[in-house]
């Protein structure tokens, strides 16, 4: 039987509420954790498939809660679970799996709807060489992955690596937020109104930054639900 650990990595007082967006698109039996604070399952082996996901922590910091999460993916891995990063949760797993020096601090940070350009053929994002759009709103990045280990699935102008799948496994780790839609965004981005932030209604003052949303978290979550663990 299929069953979900969906992991919060919302710290205390965290703008971004994770469970608000995701918990209306999980299908399977699932078990909350807020790990930030302190929240850990028991058993990893009870769980089939595995959800990490955004944060306003910075995945360069060494907190308690990210070394226990480190060792918990893992042994996920390990075990051949289902594993879907976002945002935060996929610098998580390229820290995981790779080590500390596959992530860093952006020197900008990337925010708004890019262009997502698809690498390579995926269950999750579809064909190689379409472009969707997605809402993205990070700091820091992934900035390498071993070509032996890991195949390059998405990326923007700006960021190099915005997704990626570990080889013959069922693990990926995506940097958009494909969970929020252009409202949720737009209301985020007020919600955290600030010097790096842009402004709601600057995003519409061109087509180089107007919202848009290719709407692909239906197909992702779909494609996350139907694949299987390995045994």
């Amino acid at each position: 039987m299929k069953r979900i650990l969906f992991l919060d990595n919302a710290v205390a007082d965290d703008t971004y509420n994770a469970a608000q967006y995701w918990k209306p698109l999980l299908v399977h039996p699932h078990d909350m954790f807020s790990v930030a604070l302190g929240e850990w399952p028991s058993d990893v082996s009870a769980y089939s498939h595995i959800l990490t996901t955004g944060s306003s922590a910075c995945i360069l910091d060494n907190a308690d809660w990210m070394q226990t999460e480190v060792e918990l993916v893992r042994t996920a891995v390990s075990q051949g679970k289902v594993i879907l990063g976002s945002c935060f949760g996929h610098q998580l797993i390229a820290r995981s799996m790779f080590g500390l020096d596959a992530v860093r601090v952006r020197q900008t940070p990337e925010i708004g709807w890019p262009d997502i350009e698809i690498m390579a053929d995926d269950a999750l994002l579809g064909k190689a060489g379409r472009i969707i759009n997605g809402f993205v709103f990070h700091y820091d990045e992934v900035c390498r992955i071993p070509e032996d280990r890991a195949t390059l699935i998405a990326r923007s102008p700006v960021c190099d690596i915005l997704g990626f799948k570990l080889k013959d496994k069922p693990v990926w780790g995506i940097q958009p937020h494909s969970e929020m839609g252009i409202v949720e965004g737009l209301k985020y981005l007020d919600l955290v109104s600030g010097e790096h932030t842009p402004a709601r209604q600057a995003l519409f003052q061109s087509d180089v930054t107007l919202p848009k949303d290719a709407g692909w978290i239906a197909p992702l979550m779909k494609a996350f639900h139907d694949t299987s663990p390995m045994k």
